[in-house]
């Protein structure tokens, strides 16, 4: 309930997220029709004070979006729609909850209170209340959550007599849900034609079980693929809560994933992953490769509390990752930057400077930029690979630290990003020695030659430098040396095959040398060279 202990908390959510290479955050701003922001029609949450309606004295949610821009993220609003309010009733507050407010909107099932749908005033009421939001904030989405009926079983009797008007119960329910996302998306896009809208469903649409064989279309009225091909939605993120492989009959993850493929319509589909779930956590990383392989745009977890120790994707975010562009929200890309330059200004920290793009056909500068860094001039732009950072502004330098340099020269470039997330292309190529590297290659003779660079901490190799003087059969090790009666131990397989003429580095970050006497071993063609090496406690 500490103001300062919440907004270090935030803080730090932010932080470790970015630090995680994650690009998109789902703050919850309307959990039960309360608020965790400064709200003209419903009460402050009580979980901020202890107090329904108290004041906090700070914005949560304005807050989380400072945070996240600052370091180039983006911050959805996470709205529940329809239902609102769990098993105890709601005290008094100012505003009044909607449930003391308009008591007969509501519904009560399974010990939890909805609104109802079909009420032309409940939806004007929570339309009115998401309007509200998105004028006053500066969110780059809105993602909608229980925008449906909590099942086929609703006390909705009277409302469907009155407002029916001769429609079969089913698909006027589905129709009530169809009309609020409409409306809104027409009206939101009107004032932000860039904000980005969309919902999660449950995890399956249908004709899979999801409590019975109808899907979220059949049994929750929830037509969210069709939202998708009205073009009145621009994602899903489904909750696709299972494991790969049908098991307790449960749907199978992978043919749940390659439906929602199928039925993007075009738009962007993230799945939702049940990292609360902990048979579901233990295999996260086969998860991700699964809705990779279906072309998925991306992975969202329930919720950060079973994320944050950010050790269960398998090496799968190193890299960090563009968000996806919208290119029926802007399709015009942005130009490249120019005047690229690069220079080595300490061992191993490399200063890039640029001039930002001029400004493109749509009006767009740019707001981020990508950095890419390769051992090779060819770098490859289409993947990840060679991607070094997506910075956190639009500021035209960037610092780069390189921990273990693993060739002379590196080859560098930068693309811009706009508004929209569009790429442009990248700014010429750009080239550094690396004087470390310089050093060491330096010590080489002009015939087949081996170096080691040693460090300072503790004489453990950072470095190796080879040359080749003819292509031939290569192979470099670490081999730690032994008694008579021991056979020889390889702690480290550098390098094996063959080789072109030439003058080799290979880095060693990450190899760890215990104490002991080592041999560097080079076997180049019929040569082999060694080096002697003693590591001390």
């Amino acid at each position: 309930m500490d103001q300062e202990e919440q907004k270090q908390s935030l803080k730090n959510i932010v932080s470790s997220l970015k630090a995680a290479n994650f690009n998109t955050l789902f703050f919850q701003a309307r959990p039960r029709g309360d608020a965790y922001y400064r709200s003209a029609h419903e009460p402050w949450a009580e979980n901020l004070t202890g107090t329904l309606g108290k004041d906090p004295g700070w914005d949560p949610l304005a807050f989380i979006v400072d945070e996240a821009h600052a370091r180039g993220m983006e911050v959805h609003a996470w709205f529940n729609v329809f239902k609102v309010r769990g098993p105890r009733p709601a005290p008094p507050s100012s505003p009044e909850h909607i449930t003391r407010l308009y008591p007969l909107w509501t519904v009560e099932a399974d010990g939890e209170v909805w609104l109802d749908p079909g009420i032309p005033g409940v939806r004007k009421y929570v339309l009115r209340v998401a309007l509200d939001l998105v004028r006053n904030y500066d969110i780059d989405g809105i993602q909608f959550d229980f925008i449906r009926y909590p099942g086929r079983t609703f006390a909705d009797d009277e409302s469907h007599r009155r407002y029916g008007r001769g429609k079969d119960l089913e698909n006027w329910r589905r129709s009530n849900i169809d009309r609020f996302v409409e409306e809104f998306y027409d009206s939101a896009t009107a004032l932000k034609s860039m904000l980005k809208i969309g919902s999660a469903p449950l995890g399956t649409y249908d004709g899979v079980r999801n409590g019975d064989a109808l899907g979220s279309y059949g049994s929750v009225y929830q037509n969210s693929q069709g939202w998708l091909v009205k073009k009145k939605h621009d994602y899903l993120v489904p909750q696709v809560y299972w494991n790969i492989g049908s098991t307790r009959g449960d749907p199978d993850f992978a043919e749940i994933v390659r439906k929602w493929k199928d039925g993007a319509a075009g738009r962007h589909v993230y799945i939702g992953i049940a990292a609360y779930k902990s048979d579901v956590l233990d295999e996260i990383p086969d998860e991700i490769d699964t809705t990779r392989a279906h072309g998925m745009d991306g992975q969202a977890y329930f919720r950060y509390d079973n994320v944050s120790q950010l050790d269960m994707f398998g090496g799968r975010y190193d890299k960090p990752a563009n968000i996806p562009p919208m290119p029926w929200k802007d399709a015009i890309q942005p130009n490249a930057p120019t005047s690229l330059a690069v220079a080595e200004t300490a061992p191993n920290v490399f200063y890039l400077e640029w001039s930002p793009p001029t400004v493109a056909a749509d009006g767009d500068e740019a707001r981020y930029y990508n950095v890419y860094r390769s051992g090779s001039p060819q770098i490859s732009f289409e993947t990840s690979d060679e991607l070094v950072a997506v910075t956190s502004d639009n500021r035209t330098h960037f610092i780069d630290t390189v921990k273990a340099p693993k060739g002379l020269r590196y080859y560098y470039a930068v693309s811009a990003i706009d508004k929209g997330n569009n790429e442009s292309n990248p700014s010429a190529v750009e080239s550094v020695t690396v004087k470390e590297m310089l050093e060491i290659s330096g010590k080489l003779n002009p015939i087949t030659a081996l170096s080691t660079s040693l460090s300072k901490k503790d004489g453990s190799p950072t470095l190796i430098a080879y040359r080749l003087s003819q292509r031939m059969e290569v192979r470099l090790e670490v081999v730690q040396e032994t008694t008579e009666q021991q056979e020889e131990n390889i702690v480290a397989a550098l390098t094996a095959g063959e080789r072109d003429r030439g003058t080799y580095v290979v880095g060693l970050a990450g190899y760890r040398f215990r104490p002991g006497k080592y041999l560097i071993r080079l076997t180049a063609g019929d040569t082999t060279l060694e080096q002697p090496l003693d590591i001390h406690p």
